[in-house]
């Protein structure tokens, strides 16, 4: 029988899937789809509570519409990648604002 925490393991197994295979096919890319890949990750992120994922997400499609470099997008995904797998639910203005600082750090910003 499977419990609700398999369940939940499953979306972080779903969602870092998700932008392990983005991150793989970013090279071979059009911006068009690299923007929809974001956006079902953004989705599926606030779908099922990875509010984390879905704040880095949302940043990073403003940041590819800003004319993001790819080498920046990695780093997103990387970001997002490690979000996936903290605890789900609502995060503070605080904690997302220590995500996205830890992406700026990532670049050297």
């Amino acid at each position: 029988m499977r419990t609700q925490g398999d369940y939940f393991q499953d979306m972080e197994q779903r969602i870092s899937g998700q932008i392990g295979a983005l991150a793989e096919a970013l090279p071979h890319c059009a911006l068009t789809q690299i923007v929809q890949g974001i956006d079902d990750i953004r989705c599926l992120a606030r779908d099922h509570g990875f509010a984390a994922v879905e704040t880095l997400a949302s940043r990073l499609e403003s940041a590819v519409a800003a004319g993001g470099q790819r080498a920046a997008i990695l780093t997103y995904l990387d970001a997002m990648s490690d979000a996936a797998f903290v605890p789900r639910g609502p995060m503070s203005a605080a904690a997302q604002e220590a995500w996205l600082a830890s992406v700026a750090m990532r670049l050297g910003h």
